[in-house]
């Protein structure tokens, strides 16, 4: 096992550091790659400089620069000793030339004694990511023999040395196409190609977010009633699942059949294989892929079933792991607060923005009750540290009084704010007393694995079980939530709620009601049983002044799609967000609209990276100007379009759509092209040829109700062939699914099929099970069973409307 620290620690007395030296870098220093090659620097260096907005820079086009030739030119002309030099002076300079703003991508393939110190230097002052990724992967991607590859793997560890933090680039399979059947093609139309990279993405920029502290406000400025906007200490009836590292190195289920099981993921670390840190760093990386739940990182210090440890060694391995963890970036570490003092104080020095939880486990007959003034006292040292979680359990045996614990919990309640949350629970030999003890992050296991031999903490209760006798004891009460508009006999929302309070044994109903007035609305929202409603055409509009708060986004967009109950004590959006699942009367209402974030998440999972959105050059085509078109013009502002052509039926309301986000981007600052330009823009006539001077449409967003609303019949329209001439192809999204074969998606199908360019088309399936999905998450405060919901979707499809689909 390659050590990080050797250093041996000595007894001492616990101190806090301060900010400065915790490893919270300045929101402008330069982000710098290191690693092999082959493992991805250059590809996340672009997706980290696109996100944060910064400028990449190259080692390679930084060193022709500088000298007038490549690197292996140079090599090849003056030898290796004077590359080696030549090498650190461009390292050196580069670095210093570009400390702030940058994201900095080093080859770092020549490693010698001067550019270890250089780098290590500048991780007291910016962050150091060491990227590196699976032997097996890399050995197909450099083609090399596996003496060379082995060789570059053993001296790729050694950037751990000279990184303050580590990246594992998990491999990422999208963009890749996927065997389809015949049946597929004919019914489904939904992509047969996607964007390359979706998940990496995605994974980097939460890690980005993480280091930079970014994370928790992104999510509270895009929806302060998303689950991962309040953190899950701040939230009651939360769960963590808690598994071990000696279970997930021989899981033979799929890491993804786990998901929705919980808030919070417990890596426990309990064993020590050879390759241990490259073992944790795969599994965070495969948490965060596959469960998507942030990590509570431990490393258990006698773990049952492994060799026992002398005190010194113990501290030296144990801390070598805590430290891994910060290097991962793990959103929480569970700290023992009886470990070494020494040991503890290392650890809170280089914190980064990880939180700690400080832990305090009473073990044996005879422990102290509740009342001893010894968990008062480690609850006020934990405080003291800096701790932003106290967890403190106490075996009982036989005397058990939850009163006391709970008198313990509330005495901890009277103590002045600010304050670290706090967990208390007993234990026995089998694991947690009772299900369900704490507020908050209570800990669980999973019914499709068998409970370890290793275990101490984690009983038989699982999330869902939970759930049930919370439901069933009065704590939570049963909902009933809609979808309310004036055509809603087709949609697929009911099903996948339904699948969805199943999984979590929530006794919710879901149904779809027709309305015709704002009245029954109001009616059905009265309800003290009221869980939620989605709204449909024709209210999305005209509810807004009914609606007490508007999300920004709903706002922006002129439209509400999402209708929740405020029933909190108190104006906090804490409050009201931890009073979900529960009855009673409302006379105050959210409305908020989620139709554009399932259309951005469509649209990035599809855009190829040739169609990437440029500000100054893509273009986009929204047909129609209700609701959902006014869901997609901001969709496309959002990602970065500053081009957007409306065509409706009633060029009236187009132009007032226009209007609306022209305004709306003169008050943000949204610059159009030559930033004089609007950004949105009417193309009166179907006849009408493409306008001038703008790029073919890419992105193509059809909102026209394929079956008619308010009784009238469904708009027969037929996308103008010279508005679909892009080179490149791009990405069509027909929103309608009723039927989902629409002229549209045929017409599509047939430019793909003919050879002239390479067009994705995502059909209305696929958005609603995006919308119902993040809809769950609003109504419920509770993880989405993704997979679930959209086996779910599609299987309803094929049982209600397949049979009865055009073919062509």
């Amino acid at each position: 096992m390659a050590m990080i620290e050797s250093t041996v620690i000595l007894d001492g007395s616990i101190s806090a550091t301060s900010r400065a030296k915790r490893r919270i870098f300045p929101a402008e220093s330069s982000i710098i790659l290191v690693g092999c090659r082959g493992a991805g620097k250059r590809t996340l260096g672009f997706i980290a400089a696109k996100h944060l907005g910064r400028r990449l820079v190259t080692e390679d086009h930084f060193f022709e620069q500088s000298t007038g030739c490549s690197r292996a030119t140079f090599l090849q002309k003056y030898g290796r000793e004077t590359f080696n030099q030549q090498m650190a002076i461009v390292l050196s300079r580069m670095l210093n030339q570009n400390q702030t703003n940058c994201v900095i991508e080093c080859g770092t393939g020549t490693l010698t004694h001067d550019t270890e110190e250089l780098l290590r230097g500048y991780t007291e002052t910016n962050p150091v990511i060491y990227i590196h990724r699976d032997k097996e992967d890399l050995y197909k991607l450099l083609k090399l023999p596996v003496a060379d590859a082995e060789r570059l793997l053993i001296t790729d560890q050694k950037h751990r040395e000279f990184s303050n933090l580590e990246y594992f680039n998990l491999f990422d399979s999208s963009g890749e196409v996927q065997a389809r059947t015949a049946d597929d093609f004919s019914l489904r139309s939904a992509s047969t190609s996607s964007a390359r990279l979706v998940e990496v993405k995605q994974d980097f920029k939460i890690f980005l977010d993480h280091i930079f502290g970014h994370g928790l406000t992104r999510s509270w400025v895009a929806n302060p009633f998303s689950i991962k906007a309040i953190p899950p200490e701040h939230r009651t009836f939360t769960f963590v699942l808690c598994l071990r590292l000696s279970t997930l190195i021989n899981m033979t289920v799929d890491m993804a059949a786990l998901e929705a099981s919980g808030e919070a993921f417990e890596l426990v670390i309990d064993t020590w294989p050879n390759n241990v840190l490259d073992l944790i760093a795969t599994q965070v990386a495969l948490i965060r892929r596959k469960l998507d739940l942030p990590i509570i990182y431990t490393v258990e210090e006698n773990p049952r079933e492994e060799r026992k440890r002398s005190a010194e060694e113990k501290d030296v391995m144990d801390l070598e792991f805590l430290l891994h963890g910060l290097r991962l970036g793990v959103e929480y570490l569970s700290l023992d607060l009886e470990r070494n003092p020494e040991l503890v104080s290392r650890v809170l020095a280089v914190r980064g923005r990880t939180k700690i939880i400080g832990n305090y486990i009473v073990r044996g007959f005879g422990a102290p009750q509740w009342t001893d003034d010894v968990y008062v006292e480690r609850y006020l040292l934990a405080q003291r540290l800096g701790c932003q979680i106290v967890r403190i359990a106490r075996f009982s045996a036989v005397d058990r009084s939850d009163g006391l614990r709970r008198n313990f919990l509330e005495r901890i309640k009277t103590f002045p704010d600010p304050k670290p949350c706090i967990i208390a629970y007993d234990f026995s030999v089998f694991g947690v007393v009772t299900p369900y003890q704490s507020y908050f992050m209570n800990p669980v296991g999973h019914d499709a694995l068998e409970k370890s031999a290793r275990e101490q903490m984690v009983g038989v209760g699982t999330t869902r079980g939970t759930m049930r006798g919370l439901f069933r004891k009065g704590s939570l009460q049963p909902l009933n939530f809609y979808t309310l508009g004036s055509n809603v006999y087709y949609s697929a929302s009911p099903s996948m709620h339904r699948a969805a309070y199943e999984h979590y044994m929530m006794p919710h109903t879901f149904n779809a009601r027709r309305c015709t007035s704002l009245e029954e609305i109001d009616r059905i929202r009265r309800d003290p049983n009221f869980g939620g409603a989605l709204l449909t055409a024709p209210f999305k509009v005209v509810i807004m002044p009914r609606v007490d708060h508007l999300s920004t986004h709903a706002v922006a967009i002129g439209a509400v799609n999402t209708l929740l109950p405020l029933r909190g004590d108190t104006d906090s959006i804490l409050d009201h967000a931890n009073a979900r699942n529960k009855a009673g009367a409302a006379s105050r209402f959210y409305g908020d609209n989620t139709d554009w974030s399932s259309i951005v998440t469509c649209l990035r999972r599809a855009i190829s990276p040739r169609n990437s959105v440029q500000p100054s050059r893509t273009t986009a085509l929204v047909v129609g100007a209700g609701g959902m078109a006014r869901a997609a013009i901001y969709a496309l502002i959002k990602l970065g379009c500053r081009m957007v052509f409306i065509h409706n039926r009633t060029m009236a309301k187009a132009e007032e759509v226009a209007a609306h986000f022209n305004a709306y981007a003169m008050d943000q600052r949204l610059l159009g092209r030559q930033n004089e330009e609007p950004i949105c823009r009417v193309i009166e006539s179907a006849i009408d040829s493409w306008p001038d001077g703008y790029q073919q449409p890419t992105m193509v967003v059809s909102c026209i109700p394929a079956s008619g609303t308010d009784d009238n019949p469904p708009v027969d329209f037929r996308m103008p062939s010279q508005w679909l001439k892009s080179p490149t192809g791009g990405v069509v999204i027909e929103l309608a699914y009723e039927p989902l074969i629409t002229p549209l998606v045929v017409q599509v199908r047939r430019i793909r099929e003919e050879g002239d360019s390479s067009w994705v088309i995502v059909d209305g399936l696929e958005v609603v099970g995006e919308m119902a999905i993040e809809a769950f998450e609003l109504m419920t405060g509770r993880q989405a069973p993704r997979r679930l919901m959209r086996q779910v979707c599609n299987e309803t499809w094929e049982k209600t409307s397949a049979p009865f689909q055009p073919q062509r």
